[in-house]
């Protein structure tokens, strides 16, 4: 029996263009300010917007979930979207394919495949 190996990763589009970005780390933070994890360019984000807790899913595997703002609970001003209409009242588990708007023109799409 193979054991089954879940990758996870980040394409991030801002002002500086397109990255891809692996996640294997238990918690990201994402935001204009450059002491986030990860930095965005654009002035529609803010200095702390959002942060991705690896969280444990089914069948042992796990997931990350955004959480909108900081983890004293202060939240961004733009808000959180996910796939261009639900906006993220506090926190979300991410989903294969999921695009994540934190700005105009500031997304994020969330990948994980299993190999």
């Amino acid at each position: 029996m193979s054991e089954i190996h879940v990758s996870h990763t980040l394409l991030i589009t801002d002002a500086r263009g397109s990255r891809k970005l692996a996640l294997d780390g238990l918690k990201y933070t994402i935001g204009r300010d450059v002491n986030n994890n990860i930095q965005l360019y654009s002035r529609f984000v803010s200095r702390q917007h959002a942060v991705l807790l690896r969280v444990p899913g089914e069948g042992g595997r796990y997931l990350y979930r955004i959480i909108d703002g900081d983890l004293s609970g202060k939240p961004s001003v733009n808000g959180v979207i996910i796939n261009h209409h639900m906006k993220v009242a506090s926190s979300y588990d991410l989903r294969n394919g999921d695009v994540i708007t934190l700005a105009p023109n500031v997304e994020l799409t969330y990948l994980s495949s299993q190999t």
